[in-house]
């Protein structure tokens, strides 16, 4: 069977475009994609206590009924986990061949030591958002700290969940 390839979309929470990448899908649901992509950004880029690398393995877990996308961030093409990396986002849209994800600002960074750091607190707060969706936001971020087996290795694939 030949991966099929996907293309990722990012938009700002107005639903302008950010940027895209390609990635693999490895497993779906009707509600859940899990894509397998590599980082492509800059060499390096710190954000709190991880730095991402080009060609770090990203496991990507996108929802259409969901608040958030989860990246399981990977060193290098290793098994080792650097960290859970978070968007509060709107639902993501499926379609045959893309993905397409609106950023809401808000991120959260979980280590795998079990330490978390909420960022862009500030981004977030300056957002004219419908006070509902600020609420919604908050509380997937309480949701996701209360449901640590949505941010251990192995489990960012869950369709039943």
């Amino acid at each position: 069977m030949n991966a099929q390839t996907l293309t990722v979309f990012k938009q700002n929470h107005l639903g302008e475009p950010v940027f895209s990448w390609k990635g693999e899908l490895l497993a779906e649901s009707p509600t859940c994609r899990l894509v397998s992509a590599h980082f492509s950004g800059a060499d390096a880029v710190s954000v709190d206590q991880v730095t991402f690398r080009k060609g770090d393995l990203m496991l990507e877990s996108y929802y259409t009924n969901r608040w958030y996308n989860l990246f399981e961030v990977h060193e290098g093409l290793s098994d080792q986990v650097k960290c859970w990396y978070i968007n509060l986002s709107y639902p993501a849209l499926f379609s045959a061949d893309s993905i397409i994800w609106q950023d809401i600002a808000l991120d959260l960074v979980v280590y795998p030591n079990g330490e978390y750091r909420l960022l862009d607190e500030d981004e977030f707060d300056d957002l004219r958002l419908e006070p509902e969706v600020k609420r919604r936001c908050l509380d997937t971020v309480r949701e996701i700290l209360t449901n640590p087996g949505l941010i251990k290795p192995g489990l960012v694939f869950q369709p039943g969940r």
